[in-house]
């Protein structure tokens, strides 16, 4: 069972998904990836999201963890 997504990976799921979109216009070389540079960029809008920005993903990360607690009540995270 995986854990509940944060905050974080709600938004960043968010972002790659709009942007990669975007990307695809731009032929690039293959066997190059947009990921890396995607998730820094993401990492850097996260970063620059005043309290109310981050607001809704708050909610939805709190969402996702109460359902995930109503459907998996003895789950445990157990990092192997």
């Amino acid at each position: 069972v995986a854990r509940p997504r944060n905050a974080f990976i709600i938004f960043r799921c968010e972002y790659s998904q709009t942007h990669s979109r975007q990307g695809r216009r731009i032929r690039r070389p293959p066997g190059t990836s947009t990921e890396p540079t995607l998730s820094k960029r993401a990492a850097i809008a996260w970063s620059q999201m005043t309290k109310e920005e981050k607001g809704p993903y708050k909610l939805r990360a709190e969402e996702e963890r109460n359902e995930h607690a109503r459907r998996y009540p003895d789950y445990r995270f157990r990092p192997q």
